[in-house]
């Protein structure tokens, strides 16, 4: 998969113009607040229809201007395609795939696939397990609609299962309808368990192999998903599910939320069976998210046949030469586009197209 054009008009501070990266290595160069970490943002909404900086769709245009435009065209192993996006200062984003409206952000994903990474990616690593929990399903939105589908009704669920038990004055009253939704919650539950572990799985063996290389043999990676439900077939799952829910039920009463569950799941993560997140050194953490980055792009050409576009938002700086070099020489079929504030080692820049980055401008230089 690779990126043939990009169009932009008055997103954040970028002005209207088109980028035309090459199917390798893209470089845009730009001191800071230039724009460069505002084009690669445009890329992956495009790929799944938010920004990995903000929720608010408002805070993406140009500030005095009621609208902007974002266009991305793309070659995949199926054809050609386009993704545009209209965004607007006062009322919702309008999203069209090959110039048809989509009326839900689901019908997105899968169509533009992008791995992005980025200094504040570590926090995979260093923070709460909803970190590690965004990680997984990000991945798994892209690779598979259902899943995404399956989140929306679960997260609705979760809610209203709250909603309630907030409202009710007793375990008791609480009873009498909280099965509806703790039948909705289990059912979407145990489809997204089963997924998260079986991507976990994948994740090990790869991820494990992948660390192995950075560290020239000196540290072993495990990530293994934990979780308070347990099940081989998802039947199984959604009735281990159901009993867990029903029987926290007092706990939840009291604590006013729901204790239990896939919303709680986390993926621990061990370097040599250390725990990175609470023991790890900075420079392992960095190292262990970069493992799980290039593991993802491997995953991705297993399970849809080509890689993801790799968006690289200023991290070399955080990286040794060896590892700069184990990024950017990952595989020559691997689109890649890359800010940086600082022009690249001869050794590194290759075969690479080179862009100028200033006051929101984009110019290719030779």
């Amino acid at each position: 998969m690779r990126i043939t054009e990009i169009e932009v008009a008055n997103y954040r501070n970028l002005k209207q113009q088109q980028v035309l990266p090459h199917g390798g290595l893209n470089i845009f160069v730009g001191n800071n607040a230039q724009g460069k970490t505002n084009l690669v943002e445009s890329v992956y909404l495009c790929c799944i229809g938010k920004s990995p900086r903000t929720d608010k769709d408002k805070d993406l245009v140009c500030w005095g201007k009621d609208h902007a435009v974002v266009k991305v065209q793309y070659q995949c192993r199926f054809g050609e395609g386009e993704i545009a996006i209209d965004l607007f200062a006062n009322k919702k984003k309008q999203v069209a795939i090959n110039s048809v409206p989509i009326a839900k952000m689901g019908e997105l994903m899968g169509y533009l696939n992008c791995i992005y990474f980025s200094p504040n990616e570590i926090r995979i690593i260093s923070q709460s397990p909803q970190e590690r929990r965004r990680f997984l399903d990000i991945d798994l939105c892209q690779m598979d609609k259902g899943y995404f589908y399956s989140l929306q009704r679960f997260n609705k669920a979760l809610q209203q299962r709250n909603t309630l038990i907030k409202q009710c004055m007793s375990v008791e009253q609480a009873k009498q309808t909280i099965f509806v939704w703790d039948e909705q919650i289990a059912e979407e539950g145990a489809k997204i368990f089963a997924k998260r572990r079986a991507f976990c799985q994948k994740l090990q063996t790869i991820a494990q192999s992948t660390h192995q290389k950075l560290t020239e043999g000196e540290e072993s990676l495990t990530a293994q998903y934990v979780s308070q439900i347990n099940g081989q077939t998802t039947q199984e799952i959604r009735q281990n599910y159901l009993a867990l829910l029903e029987k926290s039920l007092e706990k939840d009463f009291q604590l006013r939320h729901t204790s239990v569950g896939c919303q709680r799941d986390d993926v621990m993560l061990k370097i040599n069976d250390v725990d990175v997140r609470n023991f790890g050194s900075q420079g392992q953490q960095r190292t262990v998210a970069l493992s799980l980055k290039l593991s993802e792009l491997q995953i991705f050409k297993q399970l849809t046949g080509e890689y993801p576009v790799l968006l690289l938002d200023d991290v070399l700086s955080e990286l040794d030469l060896n590892r700069q070099k184990r990024l950017l020489n990952f595989d020559s079929n691997l689109q890649i586009l890359l800010t940086t504030a600082t022009p690249l080692a001869d050794e590194l820049a290759t075969k690479c197209k080179t862009f100028q980055i200033v006051d929101g401008v984009c110019t290719e230089t030779k």
